[in-house]
C-alpha cells in the first residue's frame, strides 16, 4: 500500500536526529563517541609525534595490540610507517594524520572523530605520491553485537576530513569498442597516472547480462593505447557504430578495505560515515569491500506496521553503513559543499556513495561490482552534485525489477523505507542535486530513477518525519510564497536542478521517474499557483542503448521536457520500449523535443492524458507510436515534424498502432472513456491530419452486455451499468458524450501502417464535452455519478482544446548523431610532425586548419570515422581543427600541434 504523505503539522515535527535516521526511542541509539569514553583510554597521546615514537605517548609506551587509543584536542599523531599492531579503537579530538614521505598502514576496527577533530591522509599540497602508499583495514575483532547501535568497525567522522592520494584519471571513453580476443585498448585520450600492474574494468554491453563487463591488468601503456597482460573474453559492441564503451581504473594509492568480508554473513566489513560535517575533502581513495548494509535483503532495523505505527525489527541488517556515506550534513545550497573526487568503491552488498540529507559534490568517481545502487540520495532534501561519475556492474542477482510487476517493483519494501535494491546505477530521492555526465552500465535495475517522494524517517519524540525541502535553502526568490503559511516544500515539488549528459546501457530500465510533480498526492492546492507555475524539469542529452526493458519510463510524472534524447537497441526484442509514458498517472505538460529511437519493439507508448507535444526526431522501431486510450484526464497531443522508418529486424511493422479495450476493469480507469481526445499528427505523410480510434465510430458499442457494473481498486472509479449495451451515437444523444468525446467523423480514413485507427483532417469534430464531475467522481455512489453525468449543465462544450503545444524548426536530421561529449571526434598523434589523424562518429564531415589567428590556411572533406591528414606544409606552431558535420550541422573544434 502506497504511504500517504502526512499532514502538513508533522512535517516539522523532527528535530536533528544524532543517529542513522532511527528513533533513539526505538534503538536506544547513543553517540558513536561513546564507544570509547576518553577515560577508558589505554593509550593516550601526550606530545604531538610519530605513532612510532614512544614519547608521543603517555607513560612512554607505544600501543600494544587491542589498545584504546585516544589523540586530545591540540595534539597531533602521525602514523610514520606501517604499523602492524592492531588496534580496537581510535578516538579522534585531536588530528590523526599519515605520512606522505614512506609507505604507511594501520590496522583499527573502528575509529571516531569529535567535531573538532581532524583526520588527514595526504593534502592538495602535499597528496600521497604516486608509488607510496597509505592504507587503513578495519580489522575483525569479533562479531558485532546486533543489540547495539553498531558504529563499530569502521570510521564515524564528524569533524574534517582531509585525504589527497596520488592524481589517477577515474575512466576513460574508447576510441574503438574492443572484442574479445583483443590484447590491446585505445582510449579517446592518453590516460593520466594509470600504470602498469593496474586493474582496469571495460563496461559490459549485454543486455540481458549486467555482468558482461569484464576486469583486465595493464601491462603496458603507450600515448592513448593500454597492452593487456591477457586477451579479452568478452565482445564489448554497441549497437551502432558512433556508440562507444568505457574503461575505468580501480586502482589508488589510498585504501580503505576490510579484513574480514566474507565472515559473519558480512557483518564484519568496514564502514566509512560522515556525520553532521561537510568539512570533508576526500580525493583519489579506494574504499574496497567496504559496506555492511545488504540491499539484496531488506533492512530490518524498523519497520512501519499496519497502524502507521514504527517498530522495531532484529536489526540484522541494519541501514546506514555503507562504503561512503554523508549523513545529515546539512541542505543549505548556500553552504560548502563536501566534496568525494577520483574515488574507487568496490565490492560492496548494498550502496558505494550515498548522500543523506547532506549537500555534497560526487566527481570523477568509480563505482564497481555494488548490489543495490552504486550512487544515491536517501531523504529526498539533499542537495549537491553526481559529476562525470560512472557505475558498473551494479547488480542484484536476483533482477527483482524484472521478476516483479513493474509500477510496484521499486517500493515493494516502503514499509522499512528501504529504496535503491534493484541494481540502480543512480538512485535520486529529490531534484536539489544536479546529475550531469554520468554514465551507468550494467544495472540489473535502473540506470537512473528519480523518485522524489521525502524519505518518512523516525522522529521524536514518536511522530513521523516526512523529508521536505526548506525554500530559503534552495535559494528561491524571496517574493516566491511557495506554501502559504508554512515554510516546507515537498521534494517533488522541486524543479531537478540538472539532468544532462547521462547515458546507460545494458540496464533492465535506462531512466525512470516516480512521482515527479505528481498531483498523485492531491498536494498541489497547498502551494502559491503563482510558484506551481514555475514547476518544470528538463531531462537533456540522454543516452540509453542495450536495454532489456525500457529506455525510458515514466510513472506519477507532469510537467517535464525530454530534449535530445538517443535510445537504441539492435537484438529485435519486441517487448523492448523506447520511452514507455502510458502510465494512468503520467499526465500534464510533457514535452519531448528531438528524440531519436531505433531498434526498439516499441519506440514511444504515448500518454493517455494530458498536454504532450512530441517536436523533431527519428524513429525505427517495429512500432513507432503505440497510443492507448484515454484515461484520467482529456488529452490534446501533437506530433510534429518527425521523421520515420521501418525496422526490417521485427518483420511486421506498425508505423502506429492504437489499442483499446473495454473488456478489462483494470484498462486505465476505463470509467473515464468519456474524456476528450484530440492527436493531431504532422510529420510525414500526414498534414495537421487528427487520429481516431475506429471504437469511435458512431455504431460501435463501448461496453457490451456483461461490462457492468465495472469497479477499480479503491472503488472510486465505477462504470455504470446505463453505460452498456448503447452505441457510441446512442451515448452522445443520452449523454452528449461518447468513447474519446467526438464521433469518428464520415470523412475519416484508412492509413499505410495505422493500425485500429483512422485520420481526417484535424478540424473534424471540433466541439467536445467535458464533465465536470469526472475528476470528483464520488466513492461508491453509482447514482450520484449517473447524475452527474445525465445533467445538461454539467457538461463543458467548447472548442478542440486549446493548448498552445511548442513546436520548432527541427534541425537537419541526423539518423546517427553525437550523443555525449565523450562521443567526440579524437586527433592523433598530437603533437605531430605533418601527419595526423581523425576518428570519430561524424562523417561526412567538412575539416578546416586554422591558424592561431584565426585564418584558414587548409581544407578539407572526410568521408569515413577514419581519416588521415597531412600538414607537414605548414610551419610549426598551434593550430585548430573545425570540424562541421555536413548531415547534422554539429561542430567540433580541437588543437593540434605541429612541431619540427
Amino acid at each position: 500500500m502506497k504511504l500517504q504523505p502526512l499532514t502538513r503539522s508533522l512535517l516539522l515535527l523532527a528535530g536533528i536526529l544524532f543517529f542513522t535516521g532511527t528513533s533513539s526511542r526505538l534503538l536506544a541509539q547513543t553517540s558513536p563517541l561513546d564507544l570509547l569514553p576518553t577515560n577508558h583510554a589505554t593509550h593516550t597521546v601526550q606530545n604531538s609525534g610519530n605513532w612510532s615514537n614512544p614519547s608521543t605517548w603517555a607513560g612512554g609506551t607505544v600501543p600494544s595490540a587491542l589498545a584504546k587509543v585516544v589523540i586530545p584536542p591540540g595534539l597531533t599523531l602521525t602514523v610514520d610507517g606501517e604499523i602492524s599492531t592492531r588496534i580496537k579503537i581510535i578516538r579522534i579530538q585531536g588530528k590523526l594524520a599519515f605520512a606522505t614521505t614512506s609507505n604507511t598502514a594501520l590496522n583499527v576496527e573502528t575509529i571516531v572523530q569529535d567535531m573538532m577533530g581532524e583526520l588527514e591522509i595526504g593534502t592538495a599540497s602535499n597528496p600521497v605520491p604516486a608509488g607510496t602508499t597509505a592504507k587503513i583495514t578495519f580489522i575483525d575483532e569479533g562479531d558485532i553485537v546486533l543489540s547495539t547501535a553498531q558504529w563499530e568497525k569502521g570510521m564515524v567522522l564528524m569533524g574534517k576530513t582531509v585525504m589527497y592520494g596520488a592524481q589517477k584519471d577515474s575512466w576513460h571513453t574508447l576510441a574503438a569498442n574492443p572484442a574479445a580476443g583483443a590484447t590491446s585498448i585505445t582510449l579517446a585520450a592518453a590516460p593520466s597516472g594509470w600504470n602498469a600492474g593496474d586493474r582496469i574494468v571495460i563496461t559490459g554491453t549485454d543486455p540481458v547480462d549486467a555482468t558482461s563487463d569484464e576486469v583486465a591488468t595493464v601491462q603496458s601503456i603507450s600515448g592513448s593505447t593500454i597492452n593487456l597482460v591477457s586477451p579479452l573474453t568478452k565482445n564489448h559492441l554497441p549497437p551502432a557504430s558512433d556508440l562507444r564503451v568505457h574503461v575505468a581504473n580501480l586502482n589508488r594509492n589510498i585504501l580503505l578495505e576490510s579484513e574480514n568480508p566474507t565472515g559473519n554473513m558480512g557483518l564484519d566489513r568496514g564502514h566509512v560515515m560522515w556525520m553532521h560535517t561537510r568539512n570533508v575533502d576526500v580525493n583519489y581513495v579506494r574504499f574496497h569491500q567496504m559496506g555492511r548494509t545488504r540491499k539484496d535483503i531488506q533492512v530490518d532495523d524498523w519497520f512501519i506496521d499496519e497502524n502507521d505505527q514504527f517498530v522495531t525489527g532484529p536489526k540484522t541488517n541494519v541501514r546506514g553503513r555503507y562504503s561512503v556515506h554523508f549523513h545529515r550534513g546539512g541542505v543549505n545550497k548556500a553552504d560548502t559543499p563536501a566534496r568525494v573526487r577520483g574515488c574507487v568503491v568496490e565490492d560492496d552488498p548494498g550502496w558505494a556513495y550515498t548522500n543523506h540529507s547532506s549537500n555534497v559534490d560526487f566527481d570523477n568517481n568509480v563505482s564497481y561490482n555494488v548490489v543495490g545502487g552504486a550512487f544515491q540520495t536517501e531523504a529526498g532534501d539533499e542537495v549537491g552534485s553526481f559529476r562525470n561519475n560512472i557505475a558498473i556492474r551494479t547488480v542484484n542477482s536476483a533482477y527483482p525489477l524484472r521478476n516483479a510487476a513493474p509500477d510496484d517493483a521499486p517500493d515493494v519494501r516502503e514499509n522499512s523505507q528501504d529504496f535503491a535494491f534493484q541494481g540502480d546505477g543512480f538512485w535520486i530521492h529529490g531534484g536539489g542535486v544536479g546529475v550531469t555526465g554520468n554514465v551507468a552500465s550494467g544495472c540489473s535495475g535502473h540506470g537512473f530513477i528519480y523518485w522524489p517522494e521525502g524519505l518518512i524517517e523516525p522522529g521524536e519524540p514518536t511522530n513521523t518525519y516526512f523529508n521536505t525541502f526548506l525554500p530559503s535553502y534552495l535559494g528561491l526568490p524571496n517574493n516566491i510564497n511557495v506554501v502559504p503559511g508554512e515554510d516546507a516544500l515537498a521534494t517533488g515539488w522541486y524543479s531537478i536542478t540538472d539532468f544532462k549528459d547521462n547515458q546507460v546501457y545494458s540496464a533492465t530500465i535506462g531512466l525512470a521517474t516516480f512521482y515527479l510533480h505528481t498531483t498523485f498526492f492531491q498536494d498541489i492546492d497547498d502551494y502559491d499557483q503563482n510558484y506551481i507555475a514555475t514547476v518544470h524539469s528538463t531531462f537533456e542529452n540522454f543516452t540509453a542503448w542495450n536495454v532489456n526493458r525500457d529506455g525510458i519510463q515514466l510513472n506519477y510524472t507532469e510537467r517535464v521536457t525530454f530534449q535530445n534524447i538517443r535510445l537504441v537497441n539492435n537484438n529485435a526484442n519486441a517487448s523492448t520500449r523506447g520511452i514507455w509514458a502510458s502510465h494512468f498517472r503520467a499526465m500534464n505538460k510533457q514535452v519531448f523535443n528531438e528524440v531519436d529511437i531505433q531498434g526498439l519493439g516499441t519506440g514511444f507508448l504515448l500518454p493517455t492524458q494530458g498536454e504532450v507535444t512530441v517536436n523533431c526526431g527519428y524513429l525505427k522501431n517495429g512500432t513507432n507510436f503505440s497510443v492507448p486510450a484515454p484515461a484520467m484526464a482529456p488529452r490534446d497531443m501533437r506530433i510534429e515534424g518527425v521523421t520515420t522508418a521501418p525496422d526490417p529486424a521485427f518483420g511486421t511493422n506498425q508505423e502506429i498502432n492504437m489499442e483499446v479495450s473495454f473488456t478489462s476493469p483494470g484498462d486505465k480507469y476505463t470509467a473515464y472513456f468519456f474524456l476528450p481526445d484530440k492527436t493531431i499528427l504532422n510529420y510525414g505523410p500526414f498534414a495537421n491530419q487528427r487520429l481516431f480510434f475506429n471504437e469511435q465510430a458512431a455504431s460501435y458499442v463501448p461496453l457490451p452486455s456483461d461490462a457492468a457494473p465495472y469497479t477499480f481498486e479503491d472503488t472510486d472509479r465505477i462504470i455504470l451499468g446505463e453505460f452498456a449495451t448503447k452505441s457510441n451515437q446512442q451515448l452522445q444523444s443520452d449523454y452528449a458524450m461518447s468513447f474519446g468525446g467526438s464521433l469518428l467523423p464520415s470523412n475519416a480514413s484508412t492509413s499505410p501502417g495505422i493500425v485500429g485507427g483512422q485520420i481526417a483532417p484535424w478540424q473534424s469534430n471540433t466541439v467536445l464535452n467535458v464533465p465536470v464531475c469526472i475528476n470528483s467522481f464520488p466513492e461508491n455512489e453509482p447514482n450520484e455519478i449517473n447524475n452527474c453525468l445525465n445533467a445538461a449543465s454539467n457538461k463543458v462544450a467548447g472548442p478542440l482544446l486549446v493548448y498552445t503545444h511548442p513546436v520548432s524548426t527541427c534541425p537537419p536530421l541526423s539518423v546517427s548523431k553525437e550523443a555525449l561529449p565523450e562521443a567526440r571526434l579524437v586527433f592523433y598523434p598530437n603533437p605531430t610532425s605533418g601527419q595526423f589523424s581523425i576518428a570519430g562518429p561524424l562523417a561526412p564531415y567538412h575539416v578546416d586548419i586554422l591558424d592561431i589567428s584565426g585564418s584558414l590556411v587548409g581544407t578539407y572533406s572526410a568521408t569515413t570515422d577514419l581519416m588521415d591528414f597531412d600538414i607537414t606544409y605548414l610551419p610549426t606552431g598551434m593550430y585548430f581543427v573545425r570540424a562541421v558535420n555536413m548531415r547534422s550541422g554539429v561542430v567540433q573544434v580541437g588543437k593540434i600541434v605541429k612541431r619540427n
